[in-house]
């Protein structure tokens, strides 16, 4: 239950929430002070673009260009061999592979140049190898690559792109398929960003689907509006109505709802935003809901997975939208709440199903009730007595029932443990546990 979260700098979050696409970058406190300039380093404002990028293992975007790397949003560069000693300058292409069917190669940060791939475990070169060896069907002299999470992909895969081709490398049987995807062609580097995945053609850069290849309208757009900070663009007003301490994962502001799918990904819900928790290379930055739940805004009362779908309480509302690679809504919702699940109230506060059952148990106050997702008509049972007055959120995992209250949680073993509400477990830290924040949370610089 343990996840990195790295430093974060709210003022880049605010900003960067008003438009979208919204990659965020972890800043340091100490970001704005002034650091020394290498003679001859490049700027990365001067429209150039890069080489190559790819996250850390934290999940800050590094750009390569030439012999230098620029590690964040802003701030100057650095030289590659300062870092990675092995590396040679001019990189063509770099990924970081999440292959969780194989240790050796989980977590690992690939480098491209020539016919040449070098494998390393942080600062740590575990090989050199010819990508002939390594990633058999890949060829020479790429242009770029990223790996692609399962579900954002059908299964963990990489995708490497070379000219007018995609190469699409499915790690679990090992097999190669090319595509040739109009949007996407001449990809000079590619990067995965949260939720979202880039193709970049110089300085310009333009989102799309790793499944499919599709594009959304608006792209393409210019990397210095949204993944560097140059004086003159992007969004800096700063100018919004939302409490700050929204976006900042690590404040103290009370989530709504957690639920992990049956996909394996993590979510953690509050006001109009999600923050994804699975993967610590994905980052921990705010989306709006409705960039990955069509139709969707606003505070959510309850939210769970079953039968490959998933299903969000608003009001008297529900949402179900089918899980697969992007969620997509199902046609005809939203629908009543009482219709659909036999809630008269529109005053959910929680709800949670367990994997491998079809027992929804919605919170409600002090009391919980269940409903057998399996049944029709579907009929809430009697309410049960529970030992929190007023919680925010449940989720049900492999690991128990997590009942969120404020900034704590109390994990449960069982329902019925749950229902013996005079023998409440010790309260834990979200921050901590699920989040990792550091004990102190470095005060928000405005810029």
């Amino acid at each position: 239950m343990k996840f990195l979260l790295g430093e974060l700098c709210l003022c880049l979050v605010v900003t960067l929430s008003l438009s979208l696409p919204r990659p965020r970058t972890k800043i340091s406190s100490g970001a704005d002070s002034p650091e020394p300039t290498i003679p001859g380093s490049p700027d990365r404002c001067d429209g150039l673009g890069f080489d190559a990028a790819v996250l850390d293992e934290v999940g800050t975007p590094l750009y390569f260009r030439d012999a230098f790397v620029w590690k964040g949003f802003h701030g100057t560069a650095k030289l590659i061999n300062s870092t990675w000693p092995q590396l040679p300058s001019h990189l063509d292409a770099a990924f970081r592979m999440h292959h969780s069917n194989d240790p050796a190669h989980h977590d690992r940060t690939f480098f491209f140049k020539g016919n040449q791939v070098w494998q390393y475990h942080g600062s740590t070169l575990e090989g050199t190898f010819l990508i002939r060896d390594k990633f058999p069907g890949i060829p020479d002299n790429l242009d770029g690559a990223i790996g692609c999470f399962q579900g954002d992909c059908v299964k963990d895969s990489v995708l490497f792109s070379k000219g007018d081709t995609m190469y699409v490398l499915d790690l679990s049987v090992k097999t190669v398929k090319e595509r040739s995807w109009q949007g996407l062609r001449g990809c000079s580097a590619l990067m995965q960003w949260v939720d979202r995945y880039y193709c970049f053609k110089g300085i310009n850069f333009t989102r799309f689907n790793p499944s499919s290849g599709e594009v959304p309208a608006g792209y393409p757009k210019d990397a210095r509006d949204y993944f560097f900070k140059c004086e003159g663009r992007g969004h800096w007003s700063g100018n919004t109505t939302t409490d700050r301490n929204i976006f900042n994962i690590c404040s103290n502001v009370s989530f709504d709802e957690f639920d992990e799918d049956e996909l394996g990904r993590m979510y953690a819900f509050r006001s109009n935003w999600y923050f994804r928790l699975d993967a610590k290379q994905r980052g921990w930055h705010p989306w709006p809901l409705s960039s990955a739940w069509p139709s969707l805004h606003g505070k959510i009362n309850g939210v769970f997975s079953w039968n490959n779908n998933m299903y969000f309480i608003q009001g008297s509302q529900l949402y179900i939208y089918k899980a697969e690679a992007r969620y997509t809504l199902i046609e005809g919702y939203p629908k009543p709440v009482r219709d659909e699940l036999g809630i008269s109230s529109s005053d959910v506060d929680a709800t949670f199903i367990c994997p491998g059952t079809s027992e929804l148990y919605i919170i409600m106050g002090n009391h919980m009730q269940m409903v057998n997702l399996q049944h029709s008509p579907r009929v809430l049972g009697n309410g049960i007595r529970i030992g929190h007055s007023k919680v925010d959120g449940a989720m049900c995992n492999g690991q128990g029932i997590f009942v969120f209250v404020g900034t704590q949680y109390y994990r449960y073993n069982s329902t019925s443990e749950l229902s013996s509400w005079k023998n409440t477990p010790a309260p834990r830290s979200i921050k901590q546990d699920f989040l990792h924040c550091p004990h102190q949370v470095p005060a928000s610089h405005h810029h």
